[in-house]
């Protein structure tokens, strides 16, 4: 019998956010750090223009389920929560 177990939900980004901030695929793991930090400082233009590279995890254990961050205002909110609080996918 599997359990649904959840923690707090976490934020991620695929791969793709690179092309979006113009970053070099290869040297991805080597800008998580600038990438991290676009995020924290984005406004709601820059959220909808990341919200497809986006994503909410909420398991931390596979199989690791993702959902979308939509791009609407309530999507937004919930981006600032997410990136405010400690829920930073790595």
């Amino acid at each position: 019998m599997m359990t649904t177990e959840k923690s707090k939900p976490q934020l991620g980004y695929l791969e793709t956010i690179s092309q979006v901030l113009a970053l070099k695929t290869e040297h991805l793991v080597t800008e998580h750090p600038a990438i991290w930090q676009v995020l924290e400082q984005a406004d709601e233009a820059t959220f909808y223009r990341l919200a497809p590279h986006l994503f909410v995890t909420t398991l931390q254990k596979e199989p690791l389920l993702a959902e979308e961050l939509e791009p609407t205002p309530e999507g937004y909110e919930r981006f600032k929560k997410l990136i405010k609080g400690d829920n930073k996918w790595f």
